[in-house]
């Protein structure tokens, strides 16, 4: 008989405690096992229950494994002491062991706890214990994946690992011993001095940031983590070093995005606001350089006479540089070599990320660089297609703007553009008239002031979705020139008229070009719903031809759509990509377009799918393959689950989640559902007239197949074809929770089971089933979600969980089945908590018919 170790267990959850116990005797171990929770039996424990060894959990209520580590430091330092935890950091390791732990290990991975146990009390009673507690110290802080420094009590580094002389550029030998100030700027002198009331002071971390320099000299942002290091010989600091300098880069191209949206939205605003040119640019400016924070911004105009480029606004830049700012646009615009030279000749930005070293600006390169300007943004403001200025920005830094900045930019100058472009038209032709004399629709104007009200009024109150629809009238050309202008105006008159007797809410129709219309579609929540909108009330306005002088035309229209708030938070955004999706439409000749891709992918795809659905099911596309249920005791074969897949020619098996949820929304799902259970049925048939013992079949039925009155008499219908049938019904937890009557569904369920078949309840633990109610139901067997199956070898509350609907089946007469069993653990785990069956890959894919048939004939 080998000798009994005692084992002192300080675990507050017994399956886990069971699990562990399990774990040491199938390792071999003879031991008795004593589990405490609190403080005080464990203290207690210590001394009466004399353990060989201490096993704890790292976090329990009210206690914590550091401090049970201490306690058994301080009154038993020879019991040696393991955590067995469902988490532990990187740091929290470190100082567990440094802490006097002798191992720690995951409870996700328990074979190893037996040998762990065995060398733990081997090395207490031996003399190796500590040089191999050094080792496993030395090991951690070398093979950690971030630089450790390990500072004396004298402020000189004292331990370094590898990745600190790569992080520092210094060799080993040239660190240790030298002052820890070695690694940082003179300005974090003592950065590794913790004050006596730190967190650290009582075994936590203590972390920050500050600037660390390399060897060659260069810096860098680092985030530092202390924590204390009490040895027999003295004080010790272990430091985490981190290098964030890429964190630090992306939270600063976040800030500078962020800025130029708020500059985009506050100049959107005076844009809405603002019915003069230079207050215009006077407050572009003036945002660009308060809220951008850029160094300076200026605006250019070119007077219409002289050609010469002026500056006629500004921010942040004084009277001398703008003289110098007007000699670079004037004298380089004949040969275009300077950027406004560039911007203007070429009509598109430019930007210069370092003056102090772009040729294009040595001719003026010691003005900015003496103001401090190191780079340069400059883009044409348009006034239809020819430049009437521009607009430059100044900044401080090097590399200032990139790709995305500049896109947003050039957005920026585009609304200011058109803004200036819309006010110099409405002082050239006083422009005050908002409705269009031909249809008496609003025109562009209203109609985007009234759209701004709408969402202004949507942004305080209900948070509709909205939709701006862009529609133009295809072939009016061709018609203005075959019949004449005035037929071209009955034609228009006749789509106002009939737009504004199809749409809801004509209140929102407008003429906004000289052949497109616009409307907002309102509590449409989904593109499909637009979509549908478009084929719908618009099929009013071209359906009936139109007679043109004794000659019947029909009109036909594409559409492109912007929703808010996905594709614009304001009407000009809103209009401007719907009717960039109107041009792509026409490009692409289809009826309609969104504007943002994958609403268009999406809307086409569904409409796609569930014509490509019918047709599999007119032409037998579906197949059925079937995945073995296995009794967990002996491993045998004891059912099965029929699983619908698509083999859609050309394309191969199409993954049920891709189409079963458009068979439930279509209604599909009704007549898929019978050709499953028709086949499954058959496939009993022919396998038990081959002389193979099948077990039963379950096959997957939806809630709207269950509720058809006729749900019943179908399935028996189709069972009474053959001389036996041996089905399971599968049902989700969630019919008797969504259903407005329950009892309607439960009867037929009852008058299925009386026929002989059987029910099951499939992803059980997912809803919210009275326990009282769950009794009364006419139910054989509980299957486990495999959400739970999946966390329960990682999470205590899941394995709470699986253990608990066991037992609940077990006291409810019921079978179980554990779903999506994928690892040896997790089936040990159900085998040992009593479950009845498994079903999962670790056993078997679902498989086609012929492949399950030689599977039951080695049975």
């Amino acid at each position: 008989m080998s000798e009994i170790l005692k084992v002192l267990m300080l675990e507050d959850v017994a399956t886990e405690a069971e699990l562990a116990r399990r774990e040491l005797i199938r390792g071999g171990l003879n031991i008795e096992v004593s589990r405490v929770e609190t403080r005080n039996a464990f203290i207690a424990q210590m001394a009466e229950f004399r353990p060989d060894v201490i096993l704890s959990d790292f976090s329990l209520p009210g206690f914590d494994g550091i401090s049970a580590l201490k306690l058994a430091r301080d009154a038993h330092p020879e019991i040696p002491f393991i955590f067995v935890s469902g988490t532990i950091g990187e740091e929290t390791a470190i100082n567990a062991l440094k802490g006097g732990a002798v191992d720690y290990l995951l409870k996700t991975n328990l074979q190893r706890l037996a040998i762990a146990v065995r060398r733990a009390v081997d090395e207490a009673r031996g003399q190796a214990a500590r040089v191999r507690a050094e080792s496993r110290f030395h090991d951690l802080i070398e093979y950690a994946p971030h630089a450790i420094v390990v500072i004396d009590q004298h402020g000189c580094i004292d331990i370094v690992n590898a990745q600190a002389e790569l992080l520092f550029g210094y060799a080993r030998s040239e660190m240790l011993g030298a002052s820890a100030n070695l690694l940082v700027t003179t300005a974090s002198a003592q950065w590794h001095v913790l004050p006596p009331d730190s967190a650290a002071s009582s075994g936590g971390t203590v972390s920050f940031e500050l600037t660390a320099q390399r060897r060659d000299g260069t810096r860098f942002p680092a985030e530092i983590s202390l924590s204390r290091l009490q040895t027999a010989d003295g004080l010790w600091i272990s430091s985490v070093i981190r290098d964030v300098s890429e964190r630090w880069a992306q939270q600063e191209r976040l800030l500078r995005m962020t800025r130029i949206r708020t500059i985009l939205g506050s100049i959107n605003s005076v844009i809405l606001r603002v019915r003069d040119k230079q207050t215009l640019l006077d407050e572009a400016c003036r945002i660009a350089f308060e809220q951008g924070e850029f160094a300076g911004a200026v605006v250019g105009v070119r007077d219409a006479e002289t050609q010469v480029m002026r500056p006629v606004a500004w921010a942040g830049v004084d009277e001398p540089f703008l003289h110098a700012l007007e000699l670079i646009a004037n004298e380089p615009v004949r040969p275009g070599q300077g950027l406004i030279g560039l911007a203007l000749r070429d009509m598109h930005s430019v930007i210069s990320n370092d003056i102090g070293s772009d040729p294009r600006m040595a001719p003026w390169r010691s003005q900015f660089l003496e103001r401090g300007y190191r780079s340069a943004f400059v883009v044409p403001l348009m006034a239809g297609e020819h430049p009437f200025g521009i607009l430059a920005l100044l900044s401080e830094h090097v590399d200032a703007f990139n790709d995305d900045e500049q896109h947003l930019l050039s957005e920026l100058a585009d609304d200011i553009s058109f803004s200036h472009d819309f006010i110099a038209k409405e002082e050239q032709i006083n422009y005050l008239a908002y409705f269009d004399s031909l249809t008496g629709l609003p025109n562009r104007a209203l109609f985007l002031e009234r759209v701004g009200q709408l969402l202004n009024a949507n942004a305080s109150g209900a948070q509709d979705h909205l939709a701006m629809v862009l529609i133009d009238v295809e072939r009016f050309r061709h018609i203005n020139e075959t019949f004449g202008r005035l037929a071209g105006d009955e034609l228009l008159r006749v789509v106002a008229r009939r737009l504004r007797d199809s749409l809801p809410d004509a209140g929102y129709l407008a003429r906004i070009n000289a052949d497109s219309f616009a409307f907002i579609a309102r509590g449409n929540c989904d593109a499909v719903d637009v979509a549908a909108l478009i084929e719908k009330d618009l099929a009013g306005v071209v359906g009936e031809p139109m007679q043109i002088r004794d000659k019947s035309v029909r009109l036909t229209m594409r559409a492109g759509i912007a929703m808010y708030p996905i594709d614009g938070a304001d009407s000009d955004s809103l209009l401007r990509n719907a009717e960039a999706a109107l041009k792509d439409a026409k490009i692409a000749k289809v009826r309609s377009l969104f504007y943002t891709a994958d609403m268009n992918a999406r809307t086409a795809e569904r409409y796609s799918l569930e014509g490509r659905l019918r047709r599999a099911l007119e032409e037998q596309q579906f197949v059925l393959h079937y995945q073995p249920k296995v009794d967990l005791q002996n491993g045998r074969i004891v059912g099965m689950e029929a699983l619908i897949r698509w083999n859609e020619p050309g394309v191969g098996l199409v993954p049920p989640l891709q189409f079963i949820p458009m068979l439930e929304e279509s209604g599909l799902i009704v007549e898929v559902g019978s050709w499953v259970i028709a086949h499954a049925h058959q496939q009993y048939q022919a396998w038990s007239a081959m002389g193979l013992a099948v077990p039963r079949i379950a096959v997957n039925v939806s809630q709207l197949q269950i509720r058809q009155n006729d749900f019943v008499p179908r399935v028996l219908a189709i069972l009474a074809v053959g001389e036996s049938s041996d089905l399971e019904i599968e049902i989700t937890e969630s019919l008797f929770m969504d259903d407005n009557d329950p009892n309607v569904s439960r009867g037929k369920l009852a008058a299925l089971r009386e026929a002989g078949l059987t029910i099951a309840i499939d992803d059980f633990g997912t809803g919210y089933s009275s326990l009282s109610y769950l009794a009364r139901l006419p139910i054989d067997t509980l299957k486990i979600d495999r959400s739970f199956i999946t966390g329960m070898t990682s999470s205590a509350e899941n394995m709470a969980i699986v253990s608990t609907i066991i037992s609940l089946a077990e006291s409810l007469r019921l079978g179980s089945v554990a779903e999506g069993v994928e690892t040896i653990e997790q089936r040990e785990q159900l085998r040992l908590l009593g479950c009845d069956q498994m079903q999962g890959f670790l056993f078997s894919p679902g498989v086609p018919a012929d492949v399950m048939a030689g599977m039951l004939t080695l049975q």
